[in-house]
């Protein structure tokens, strides 16, 4: 009864073809068959079966789920007509009906790798036991591919996904380098100035924050001669990071992503000390947070995308480093803004749901 229950969990939307030379036997057990089976389909012998599966298949696009055979029959014994299905289908399940005589016939069966046999006389609960580990085995195969089917798809507009990532990405680069011969400009000028500072005495001014001019410059030279070392030694340890990760995306340790959660919160431990990052300091802390509360993303294709991001962060994040060693007070947070609308974006992307990323709206997360 348990094997009955099983056979039909698994074979009502299986079809069959039931090869047997014994036209009383062929009609007795295909009228079983047919009770648990979607369709079942008969041959008298196995030439006849040999034609009818391939029949089959150019009718509807795919195999039979199951073939039953007889082994000792005209034209085209069961053996043989098996061997030839599956040289056309590998994968075919067959189920061999055999006499207890037919030792040899039963060696050649194993030989090809068949699923199961049923001895001659065929009983009911023998078949039906056989019949509901072979449509076990079916089924599985079926969700198994089907599965694979829908990775296949999703990986196919990932990929689609990261190709438009990688062009802006390309195009945020080329920016960058734009942003970058504006600030060697920037540096070039205010150099200069500093150099006629020394010559011409001028009075003290008060910067946009209200703070006097005198003791930011002061509190930069702090900054470089105190903490600056020690934020590139961080800065060098998350860029380390997320290189492994971006060519490792197929076996990640999960506390890499601990290890990168607590270095941007050192580094923004550090940046808080000065008042004139507040701002960038409270949004990295924020996003330390967000790495190590959150869940990574389980698609290995959205970490590399978000790592991807995060590695022209970085890039952006070394410059403002290189530009704060020149110890200047003047446009000390020009890059702010980008950089916590970088993390912004990074927070976004890691925390959005897997199955929105398979959604058009993904496009809303790439579009920055």
């Amino acid at each position: 009864m348990e094997d009955m229950i099983i056979m039909l969990e698994h074979s009502k939307e299986l079809n069959v073809l039931y090869v047997e030379d014994d036209i009383p036997l062929l009609k007795s057990t295909s009228a079983l068959l047919s009770n648990f089976f979607k369709n079942t389909q008969t041959a008298s012998d196995g030439e006849e079966g040999l034609k009818k599966y391939k029949k089959y298949y150019k009718k509807n696009g795919e195999y039979f789920d199951l073939v039953i055979t007889d082994i000792n029959m005209p034209k085209l014994d069961g053996v043989e007509m098996s061997r030839k299905i599956l040289k056309i289908n590998s994968l075919q399940s067959i189920v061999i009906a055999t006499a207890h005589n037919e030792v040899e016939f039963l060696t050649k069966g194993l030989e090809l790798g068949v699923d199961g046999f049923i001895t001659k006389p065929i009983k009911n609960e023998q078949l039906i036991r056989v019949l509901s580990k072979a449509t076990r085995v079916i089924a599985e195969h079926k969700f198994t591919s089907s599965h694979i089917e829908m990775v296949e798809t999703l990986n196919l507009k990932l990929d689609e996904k990261s190709k438009l990532l990688e062009k802006q990405n390309k195009k945020l680069t080329e920016k960058n380098e734009e942003l970058e011969k504006s600030f060697r400009l920037l540096n070039t000028m205010l150099y200069k100035e500093q150099v006629t500072s020394f010559t011409e005495p001028k009075e003290e001014k008060t910067s946009d924050s209200g703070l006097d001019d005198k003791y930011v410059q002061e509190q930069i030279e702090n900054l470089v001669y105190d903490d600056l070392n020690e934020l590139r030694e961080i800065h060098t340890e998350i860029d380390n990071i997320i290189i492994k990760i971006i060519n490792n995306t197929e076996s990640i340790d999960t506390d890499v992503f601990e290890k990168l959660a607590k270095q941007f919160y050192k580094y923004s431990s550090i940046l808080v000390i000065y008042s004139f990052f507040q701002e960038l300091s409270a949004s990295m802390k924020n996003f330390s947070i967000t790495l190590e509360e959150n869940p990574f993303p389980d698609n290995k294709e959205s970490i590399k995308n978000i790592f991807m991001l995060l590695e022209s962060f970085m890039y952006v994040l070394g410059k403002w480093q290189n530009d704060l060693a020149l110890g200047q007070a003047s446009n000390l947070n020009a890059l702010d803004a980008s950089m916590i609308s970088d993390m912004q974006t990074i927070t976004n992307m890691w925390t959005q749901k897997q199955d929105d990323l398979i959604d058009d709206d993904m496009d809303d997360i790439f579009d920055f």
